[in-house]
């Protein structure tokens, strides 16, 4: 995400959720999964840093980049907070690489609707510097929380790797990769 398209957003939230038809009917969650569900339909890439694209908008709405989440006191609480301080953090900084995701902690997950969309037993969010090459991570569990709670759910890269499986910033140099990836960041960033 870079300032310069956070600043030449033109287009509104098209709100226009809908299936991917890129993914095989198996493969694909539905709008009638989340009908009565209870949850959000959660963006991993916000609306909000699609402005600068009709398409970019557009395609934000896809449900392949939709997940669960508890509405009140996260998707629409700290949740939103984030997302909000992530674009704060871009336009002090003019790039930031963000990389979102669902994770799942313990037993099989709840599932919903036909499709068997699992329910998230978390969600983390990492913006990485590459001219400072300093980052910040979240792991937040997809719960009512506080939004002023923030700082309690900053943790490492290490961690959410731990946790996901997942290696992120590989591309960086592995001294580096190894002394951004283990640090915790605290607030202000």
């Amino acid at each position: 995400v870079s300032r310069q398209k956070l600043a030449s957003g033109r287009f509104s939230r098209s709100n226009d959720f809908r299936a991917d038809a890129d993914l095989p009917s198996a493969q694909r969650t539905e709008l009638s999964d989340y009908k009565h569900s209870g949850y959000d339909r959660g963006h991993m890439a916000p609306a909000a840093v699609m402005k600068w694209s009709y398409q970019a908008m557009s395609e934000s709405f896809l449900l392949s980049n939709i997940a669960p989440q508890v509405g009140p006191g996260f998707n629409r609480g700290i949740w939103r907070v984030l997302e909000k301080r992530v674009r704060q953090w871009v336009n002090q900084r003019g790039e930031l690489y963000v990389i979102t995701g669902p994770a799942y902690i313990g037993d099989s997950p709840k599932t919903l609707g036909k499709s068997g969309v699992a329910v998230p037993s978390h969600f983390y969010k990492i913006a990485f510097d590459p001219v400072r090459v300093e980052a910040i991570a979240f792991l937040l569990p997809n719960t009512p929380l506080s939004s002023r709670d923030l700082p309690l759910y900053i943790t490492s890269i290490d961690k959410i790797e731990q946790t996901t499986g997942l290696d992120f910033l590989k591309e960086l140099n592995e001294s580096v990769e190894d002394l951004v990836e283990s640090s915790v960041q605290i607030l202000p960033w």
